[in-house]
């Protein structure tokens, strides 16, 4: 996916959110806005919008010298993630199709927001019985599953991989390659946050060597890039990761909230909508 205009104020938002959570000097955040609107206002080719996200959070960490901002917030959405996995674990042993609760758990981890406490609702079931995915291909999903020996399943937010233990827990007798970032970006998993949510226990973690919010497969390290095109199934979580392997040649199975504008319309449903889609350029 290529970068559209609508995705410039979105940029700006991004960069504007996050200095105000660095410093409270407005003469700051304003000469930073301005320094990053002119980069943003020459940058020029085709790549998907996580790639550009590089020159927000580059120049913000290069001029206050913070690399990585979110760091007390991710730590926090793995604690309160964390305190719902017990409870979470019940409700998937309880349903009558553990597999498909389970992708369903994964799938809200994605669209719940941790800093506002929208997660705790989960407790009585409800953000889980009224989740209707809006296109959902979990029958091949289950049936491409049964056939896997070694999966990777690439990561996305801290908090949100509580959700993704969930479900590779019931992916029993495969192995799991849980791929995170291999530096800090917003909120994005890295090594470190997925050893606090216990991902280790249930999967072999792996950096990706992506720097973005999302997945670039020309900046990938070897290791994974191999795993990617010779795994016998590969699952993506997020839109970040959907934005920068929609066109992937191979079968992936993306599991998602389309958060945008760009990204539904591209998908074909409404702002919010919840999708467990087969994709890429070799769907199967």
């Amino acid at each position: 996916m290529r970068i559209h205009p609508e995705c410039y104020p979105c940029f700006l938002r991004q960069t504007y959110s996050t200095l105000k959570l660095l410093t409270k000097d407005e003469e700051l955040q304003e000469t930073l806005l301005k320094e990053i609107m002119g980069k943003l206002a020459q940058y020029k080719g085709e790549d998907p919008p996580p790639k550009v996200s590089l020159v927000v959070y580059g120049t913000i960490a290069q001029r206050l010298g913070v690399t990585d901002p979110y760091k007390e917030k991710k730590l926090k959405c793995n604690r309160m993630a964390l305190e719902l996995y017990p409870h979470l674990k019940k409700m998937v042993k309880r349903a009558p199709d553990s597999l498909f609760m389970a992708v369903k758990v994964a799938i809200v981890g994605n669209i719940i927001d941790f800093g506002v406490g929208r997660a705790f609702k989960l407790e009585s079931g409800e953000a889980l019985e009224k989740l209707d995915l809006v296109v959902s291909h979990y029958a091949r999903f289950r049936q491409d599953l049964e056939r896997a020996r070694k999966i990777l399943y690439i990561g996305d937010n801290a908090g949100e991989i509580v959700f993704d233990r969930i479900l590779i827990e019931e992916m029993r007798g495969k192995e799991v390659i849980f791929a995170v970032r291999s530096v800090p970006i917003i909120n994005d998993v890295t090594l470190e946050d997925a050893k606090e949510a216990g991902i280790d226990q249930v999967a072999r973690v792996i950096e990706s060597g992506s720097r973005v919010p999302g997945t670039l497969l020309k900046e990938s390290t070897p290791e994974f890039k191999d795993l990617f095109f010779n795994a016998d199934m590969v699952i993506s979580k997020g839109q970040g990761n959907f934005e920068t392997l929609d066109d992937a040649h191979r079968a992936i199975y993306f599991l998602l909230r389309a958060k945008c504008d760009v990204v539904a319309q591209l998908l074909g449903v409404e702002v919010g909508s919840t999708l467990l889609i087969k994709g890429g350029t070799i769907p199967g």
